[in-house]
Protein backbone atom coordinates (compact mmCIF):
# COMPACT_ATOMS: atom_id res chain seq x y z
CA UNK A 1 0.00 0.00 0.00
CA UNK A 2 0.87 3.62 -1.07
CA UNK A 3 2.92 4.72 2.20
CA UNK A 4 0.79 8.19 1.61
CA UNK A 5 -2.48 6.26 2.02
CA UNK A 6 -1.15 4.05 5.39
CA UNK A 7 0.18 7.55 6.74
CA UNK A 8 -3.05 9.39 6.01
CA UNK A 9 -5.04 6.55 7.46
CA UNK A 10 -2.90 6.82 10.68
CA UNK A 11 -3.42 10.11 11.21
CA UNK A 12 -7.26 9.84 10.58
CA UNK A 13 -7.42 6.46 13.63
CA UNK A 14 -5.29 9.20 15.73
CA UNK A 15 -7.85 11.97 15.48
CA UNK A 16 -10.83 10.19 14.13
CA UNK A 17 -11.58 10.32 10.48
CA UNK A 18 -14.51 13.10 9.31
CA UNK A 19 -13.05 15.61 12.62
CA UNK A 20 -12.60 19.32 11.71
CA UNK A 21 -8.90 19.70 11.31
CA UNK A 22 -9.18 23.72 11.83
CA UNK A 23 -11.35 26.24 13.29
CA UNK A 24 -12.15 29.51 11.66
CA UNK A 25 -12.43 32.68 13.85
CA UNK A 26 -14.16 35.69 12.34
CA UNK A 27 -13.34 38.88 14.84
CA UNK A 28 -15.16 41.81 14.06
CA UNK A 29 -14.46 45.63 14.87
CA UNK A 30 -18.08 47.22 15.27
CA UNK A 31 -16.27 50.40 16.23
CA UNK A 32 -15.45 53.51 13.03
CA UNK A 33 -11.58 53.58 14.58
CA UNK A 34 -8.99 50.94 14.39
CA UNK A 35 -8.75 48.65 17.15
CA UNK A 36 -4.95 47.38 18.12
CA UNK A 37 -3.12 44.68 19.90
CA UNK A 38 -6.68 43.95 21.45
CA UNK A 39 -7.10 40.65 23.01
CA UNK A 40 -9.61 38.28 21.78
CA UNK A 41 -10.44 35.36 24.38
CA UNK A 42 -12.36 32.07 23.62
CA UNK A 43 -14.21 29.51 25.88
CA UNK A 44 -12.17 26.31 25.99
CA UNK A 45 -14.68 24.14 26.33
CA UNK A 46 -16.60 25.84 23.15
CA UNK A 47 -13.35 25.23 21.16
CA UNK A 48 -12.79 21.24 22.37
CA UNK A 49 -16.51 20.50 20.66
CA UNK A 50 -15.26 22.24 17.49
CA UNK A 51 -11.63 20.97 17.38
CA UNK A 52 -11.03 17.47 18.47
CA UNK A 53 -8.02 16.36 20.49
CA UNK A 54 -6.92 19.77 21.23
CA UNK A 55 -4.98 20.55 24.01
CA UNK A 56 -3.44 23.57 26.44
CA UNK A 57 -0.28 22.00 24.71
CA UNK A 58 -1.64 21.54 21.01
CA UNK A 59 -3.32 24.74 19.59
CA UNK A 60 -1.71 27.23 17.32
CA UNK A 61 -3.24 30.40 15.99
CA UNK A 62 -2.69 31.42 12.47
CA UNK A 63 -3.60 34.47 10.58
CA UNK A 64 -4.98 35.33 7.30
CA UNK A 65 -1.07 34.88 6.00
CA UNK A 66 -0.65 31.60 7.59
CA UNK A 67 1.72 33.23 10.30
CA UNK A 68 1.25 31.93 13.91
CA UNK A 69 0.56 34.58 16.71
CA UNK A 70 1.32 34.37 20.16
CA UNK A 71 -1.21 33.18 22.09
CA UNK A 72 -2.28 31.97 26.00
CA UNK A 73 -4.14 29.39 27.36
CA UNK A 74 -5.95 30.35 30.33
CA UNK A 75 -6.34 28.28 33.71
CA UNK A 76 -7.74 31.18 35.87
CA UNK A 77 -6.31 29.53 38.56
CA UNK A 78 -8.34 25.88 38.04
CA UNK A 79 -6.53 22.97 36.75
CA UNK A 80 -8.35 22.54 33.25
CA UNK A 81 -8.15 25.13 30.84
CA UNK A 82 -10.36 28.20 30.83
CA UNK A 83 -9.94 29.74 27.75
CA UNK A 84 -7.88 30.64 24.73
CA UNK A 85 -6.37 34.04 24.18
CA UNK A 86 -4.44 35.74 21.35
CA UNK A 87 -4.72 39.63 20.18
CA UNK A 88 -5.40 41.34 17.19
CA UNK A 89 -5.49 44.05 14.99
CA UNK A 90 -8.51 45.01 12.94
CA UNK A 91 -9.47 48.08 11.44
CA UNK A 92 -12.97 49.99 12.01
CA UNK A 93 -15.59 48.29 10.87
CA UNK A 94 -14.12 45.36 9.28
CA UNK A 95 -13.40 41.56 9.86
CA UNK A 96 -9.89 39.81 11.10
CA UNK A 97 -9.92 35.82 10.27
CA UNK A 98 -7.81 33.49 12.06
CA UNK A 99 -7.62 29.80 12.29
CA UNK A 100 -6.98 27.63 15.25
CA UNK A 101 -5.04 24.24 14.07
CA UNK A 102 -3.54 21.31 16.46
CA UNK A 103 0.09 21.50 16.47
CA UNK A 104 2.52 22.82 18.82
CA UNK A 105 3.52 26.35 19.75
CA UNK A 106 6.50 28.48 19.72
CA UNK A 107 8.36 29.97 22.92
CA UNK A 108 6.64 33.43 22.88
CA UNK A 109 8.38 36.48 24.62
CA UNK A 110 6.41 37.19 27.41
CA UNK A 111 4.61 41.02 27.27
CA UNK A 112 2.81 40.20 30.86
CA UNK A 113 4.57 38.87 33.82
CA UNK A 114 3.67 38.98 38.04
CA UNK A 115 5.13 37.47 41.25
CA UNK A 116 4.71 37.55 44.81
CA UNK A 117 8.37 39.08 46.11
CA UNK A 118 8.63 37.83 49.13
CA UNK A 119 12.21 39.44 49.44
CA UNK A 120 10.92 42.39 49.12
CA UNK A 121 8.26 42.78 52.01
CA UNK A 122 5.65 40.63 50.46
CA UNK A 123 4.99 42.63 47.60
CA UNK A 124 2.77 41.64 44.40
CA UNK A 125 4.02 43.39 42.09
CA UNK A 126 3.17 42.91 37.92
CA UNK A 127 4.03 44.35 34.54
CA UNK A 128 3.44 44.31 30.69
CA UNK A 129 5.32 46.03 28.16
CA UNK A 130 3.89 49.64 28.98
CA UNK A 131 3.23 49.83 32.58
CA UNK A 132 3.86 48.35 35.82
CA UNK A 133 2.01 48.44 39.14
CA UNK A 134 2.24 46.78 42.90
CA UNK A 135 0.49 45.84 45.87
CA UNK A 136 1.88 45.26 49.41
CA UNK A 137 1.70 42.33 51.79
CA UNK A 138 1.76 41.36 55.74
CA UNK A 139 5.80 41.16 55.64
CA UNK A 140 5.33 45.22 55.11
CA UNK A 141 2.34 45.50 57.41
CA UNK A 142 4.07 43.72 60.53
CA UNK A 143 6.97 47.02 60.39
CA UNK A 144 3.72 49.46 60.65
CA UNK A 145 3.75 50.48 57.01
CA UNK A 146 -0.39 49.82 56.16
CA UNK A 147 -1.44 50.55 52.50
CA UNK A 148 -4.00 48.74 50.70
CA UNK A 149 -3.51 51.53 47.68
CA UNK A 150 -2.69 50.29 44.32
CA UNK A 151 1.53 51.72 43.44
CA UNK A 152 2.17 52.67 39.75
CA UNK A 153 5.84 51.92 37.88
CA UNK A 154 6.90 53.96 35.35
CA UNK A 155 8.14 52.66 31.87
CA UNK A 156 9.83 53.92 29.14
CA UNK A 157 10.72 50.68 27.64
CA UNK A 158 8.93 46.83 26.66
CA UNK A 159 11.10 45.28 28.64
CA UNK A 160 9.95 43.05 31.33
CA UNK A 161 11.33 45.38 34.50
CA UNK A 162 10.18 43.52 37.57
CA UNK A 163 12.81 41.00 38.37
CA UNK A 164 16.07 43.21 37.42
CA UNK A 165 14.60 46.28 39.60
CA UNK A 166 13.71 44.17 42.26
CA UNK A 167 17.28 42.24 42.16
CA UNK A 168 19.20 45.90 42.26
CA UNK A 169 16.88 47.99 44.81
CA UNK A 170 17.76 50.74 42.11
CA UNK A 171 13.77 51.73 40.54
CA UNK A 172 13.55 55.17 42.38
CA UNK A 173 15.77 57.08 39.81
CA UNK A 174 15.06 57.17 36.13
CA UNK A 175 18.19 55.71 34.75
CA UNK A 176 16.87 55.24 30.87
CA UNK A 177 13.97 52.57 31.50
CA UNK A 178 11.85 53.89 34.30
CA UNK A 179 11.06 54.41 37.69
CA UNK A 180 8.90 54.20 41.17
CA UNK A 181 8.08 58.05 41.60
CA UNK A 182 4.50 57.31 42.59
CA UNK A 183 3.71 58.04 46.18
CA UNK A 184 0.69 55.63 47.79
CA UNK A 185 0.86 56.11 51.83
CA UNK A 186 -2.50 55.51 53.20
CA UNK A 187 -4.39 56.19 50.31
CA UNK A 188 -6.18 53.94 47.87
CA UNK A 189 -3.43 54.91 45.57
CA UNK A 190 -3.82 54.45 41.64
CA UNK A 191 -7.89 53.55 41.59
CA UNK A 192 -7.71 50.96 44.32
CA UNK A 193 -11.81 50.35 45.76
CA UNK A 194 -12.90 50.46 49.31
CA UNK A 195 -16.08 50.71 51.04
CA UNK A 196 -17.94 54.19 51.92
CA UNK A 197 -19.73 54.63 55.23
CA UNK A 198 -20.85 57.65 56.31
CA UNK A 199 -19.63 59.89 54.23
CA UNK A 200 -16.16 58.20 54.54
CA UNK A 201 -13.52 56.29 53.15
CA UNK A 202 -13.10 52.77 55.07
CA UNK A 203 -9.84 51.55 54.22
CA UNK A 204 -8.34 48.35 54.73
CA UNK A 205 -4.93 46.42 55.60
CA UNK A 206 -2.51 44.90 53.49
CA UNK A 207 -3.13 41.74 51.60
CA UNK A 208 -2.86 38.53 53.70
CA UNK A 209 -2.98 36.20 51.07
CA UNK A 210 -1.93 35.74 47.43
CA UNK A 211 -2.27 33.66 44.51
CA UNK A 212 -1.28 33.81 40.56
CA UNK A 213 -4.16 32.43 38.34
CA UNK A 214 -2.00 33.31 34.94
CA UNK A 215 1.25 33.97 34.28
CA UNK A 216 2.30 35.57 30.68
CA UNK A 217 3.05 35.83 27.66
CA UNK A 218 0.00 37.85 27.25
CA UNK A 219 -1.83 38.07 30.42
CA UNK A 220 -1.01 38.19 33.99
CA UNK A 221 -3.80 37.81 36.54
CA UNK A 222 -3.84 37.12 40.71
CA UNK A 223 -5.86 37.11 43.78
CA UNK A 224 -5.52 39.24 46.72
CA UNK A 225 -7.42 38.32 49.99
CA UNK A 226 -7.64 40.73 52.86
CA UNK A 227 -8.38 40.27 56.57
CA UNK A 228 -11.98 41.16 57.73
CA UNK A 229 -12.38 44.61 58.55
CA UNK A 230 -15.11 46.53 59.95
CA UNK A 231 -17.26 48.58 58.43
CA UNK A 232 -20.24 50.08 60.55
CA UNK A 233 -21.48 47.67 62.27
CA UNK A 234 -20.29 45.06 60.17
CA UNK A 235 -17.26 43.16 59.52
CA UNK A 236 -16.60 42.14 55.83
CA UNK A 237 -13.84 40.61 53.86
CA UNK A 238 -12.45 41.56 50.56
CA UNK A 239 -10.99 39.83 47.80
CA UNK A 240 -9.35 41.14 44.34
CA UNK A 241 -8.45 39.60 41.24
CA UNK A 242 -6.74 41.78 38.67
CA UNK A 243 -5.61 41.31 35.10
CA UNK A 244 -3.84 43.25 32.88
CA UNK A 245 -3.14 41.91 29.15
CA UNK A 246 0.12 43.10 27.18
CA UNK A 247 -0.33 46.48 25.43
CA UNK A 248 -2.91 47.66 27.30
CA UNK A 249 -2.27 49.92 29.81
CA UNK A 250 -5.69 48.72 32.04
CA UNK A 251 -6.10 46.57 34.42
CA UNK A 252 -9.57 44.72 34.48
CA UNK A 253 -10.44 44.84 38.43
CA UNK A 254 -12.94 42.45 40.00
CA UNK A 255 -13.59 42.98 43.96
CA UNK A 256 -15.49 41.05 45.76
CA UNK A 257 -16.77 41.93 49.14
CA UNK A 258 -18.70 39.27 51.84
CA UNK A 259 -20.27 39.72 55.28
CA UNK A 260 -22.61 42.44 53.93
CA UNK A 261 -26.35 42.14 55.40
CA UNK A 262 -27.71 45.11 53.30
CA UNK A 263 -26.63 47.70 51.11
CA UNK A 264 -22.46 48.94 50.49
CA UNK A 265 -21.65 52.00 48.53
CA UNK A 266 -17.91 51.85 47.56
CA UNK A 267 -15.50 54.50 45.77
CA UNK A 268 -12.76 54.20 43.67
CA UNK A 269 -10.00 57.17 44.18
CA UNK A 270 -7.32 58.15 42.89
CA UNK A 271 -4.97 60.28 45.51
CA UNK A 272 -4.62 63.84 44.73
CA UNK A 273 -0.83 65.75 45.46
CA UNK A 274 -0.97 69.00 47.19
CA UNK A 275 -0.06 70.89 43.74
CA UNK A 276 -2.25 71.92 40.37
CA UNK A 277 -3.01 68.96 38.40
CA UNK A 278 -5.81 68.31 35.79
CA UNK A 279 -8.67 66.31 36.54
CA UNK A 280 -11.57 64.31 34.44
CA UNK A 281 -15.01 64.10 36.22
CA UNK A 282 -17.59 62.61 33.75
CA UNK A 283 -19.88 60.30 36.41
CA UNK A 284 -22.31 60.05 33.67
CA UNK A 285 -19.54 57.83 31.29
CA UNK A 286 -18.29 56.56 34.16
CA UNK A 287 -15.10 58.03 34.02
CA UNK A 288 -12.52 59.83 36.14
CA UNK A 289 -8.70 60.96 35.13
CA UNK A 290 -6.10 62.87 36.69
CA UNK A 291 -2.83 64.17 35.00
CA UNK A 292 -0.33 65.04 38.27
CA UNK A 293 1.38 67.59 38.69
CA UNK A 294 5.02 67.67 37.54
CA UNK A 295 7.17 64.84 39.55
CA UNK A 296 10.73 66.35 40.91
CA UNK A 297 12.03 63.48 42.99
CA UNK A 298 15.94 63.61 43.43
CA UNK A 299 15.74 66.58 41.74
CA UNK A 300 14.79 66.12 38.71
CA UNK A 301 12.18 66.61 36.29
CA UNK A 302 10.53 62.85 36.28
CA UNK A 303 7.66 63.91 33.73
CA UNK A 304 3.96 63.98 34.51
CA UNK A 305 2.45 60.85 35.71
CA UNK A 306 -1.59 59.93 34.81
CA UNK A 307 -4.20 57.63 36.57
CA UNK A 308 -7.48 56.98 35.14
CA UNK A 309 -10.66 54.94 36.85
CA UNK A 310 -13.79 53.65 33.81
CA UNK A 311 -17.18 52.25 35.70
CA UNK A 312 -19.12 50.10 33.03
CA UNK A 313 -22.05 52.11 34.42
CA UNK A 314 -22.64 55.82 35.52
CA UNK A 315 -21.56 57.28 39.19
CA UNK A 316 -23.64 58.25 41.61
CA UNK A 317 -21.28 60.72 41.85
CA UNK A 318 -17.58 62.05 41.06
CA UNK A 319 -15.96 64.49 43.88
CA UNK A 320 -12.34 65.36 45.73
CA UNK A 321 -12.82 64.35 49.15
CA UNK A 322 -10.33 63.49 51.90
CA UNK A 323 -7.39 64.21 49.46
CA UNK A 324 -8.75 61.73 46.64
CA UNK A 325 -10.66 61.81 43.66
CA UNK A 326 -13.41 59.66 44.28
CA UNK A 327 -15.67 57.57 42.03
CA UNK A 328 -19.13 56.37 44.14
CA UNK A 329 -20.85 53.73 43.12
CA UNK A 330 -23.47 51.02 44.67
CA UNK A 331 -21.81 47.62 45.25
CA UNK A 332 -23.99 44.81 43.83
CA UNK A 333 -24.28 42.70 47.07
CA UNK A 334 -23.96 39.06 46.56
CA UNK A 335 -22.03 39.30 43.42
CA UNK A 336 -18.73 40.46 42.04
CA UNK A 337 -17.51 44.14 41.06
CA UNK A 338 -15.75 44.62 37.97
CA UNK A 339 -13.91 48.19 36.74
CA UNK A 340 -11.10 48.94 35.01
CA UNK A 341 -7.54 51.27 36.06
CA UNK A 342 -5.05 52.54 34.20
CA UNK A 343 -1.84 54.94 33.75
CA UNK A 344 0.60 56.51 31.87
CA UNK A 345 3.54 58.49 31.75
CA UNK A 346 4.42 61.76 29.66
CA UNK A 347 8.45 60.49 29.26
CA UNK A 348 6.34 57.07 28.40
CA UNK A 349 3.88 56.97 25.74
CA UNK A 350 1.26 59.56 26.97
CA UNK A 351 2.54 62.93 26.02
CA UNK A 352 0.05 65.29 26.98
CA UNK A 353 -3.37 65.35 29.51
CA UNK A 354 -5.17 65.41 26.01
CA UNK A 355 -3.72 62.28 24.68
CA UNK A 356 -4.70 60.75 28.45
CA UNK A 357 -7.85 61.55 28.24
CA UNK A 358 -8.61 60.01 24.86
CA UNK A 359 -7.29 56.92 25.83
CA UNK A 360 -9.55 57.02 29.02
CA UNK A 361 -12.44 57.37 26.66
CA UNK A 362 -11.60 54.74 24.12
CA UNK A 363 -11.16 52.24 26.38
CA UNK A 364 -14.47 52.73 28.07
CA UNK A 365 -15.94 52.63 24.01
CA UNK A 366 -13.79 49.37 23.97
CA UNK A 367 -15.48 48.00 27.00
CA UNK A 368 -19.00 48.62 26.15
CA UNK A 369 -18.00 46.97 22.60
CA UNK A 370 -16.33 44.33 22.49
CA UNK A 371 -15.27 43.04 19.78
CA UNK A 372 -17.27 40.58 18.54
CA UNK A 373 -15.97 36.93 17.66
CA UNK A 374 -17.24 34.07 16.06
CA UNK A 375 -16.30 30.11 15.27
CA UNK A 376 -16.95 28.06 12.05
Amino acid sequence: MNKCIVGALLFCLAIGCGEKLEVRVTVRNPLSWDRQKETVEIGWAELQKKLKGVTDSTILVLNAAGEEVPSQVLFKGEKQPQSLIFQTDVPSDAEAVYRLVLGHPQAYRPEAYGRFVPERMDDYAWENNLVGHRMYGPALEATGEISNGIDVWVKKTGELLIDEWYRTGDYHKDRGKGMDCYKVGRTLGAGALAPYRDGKIVLGNNYIHQQTLDNGPIRISFRLDYAPFQVGKEEITETRTIALDANSRFNRIEERYTGIKDSLEVVAGIVVRPEPGQIWKEAEKGLMGYWEPQNNDNGDNNGHLAVGVIFLQPAKEIVEREGHLLGRVDYPVGESFVYYMGSGWSKGGVESPESWLKMLEQEREKRLHHLQVSME
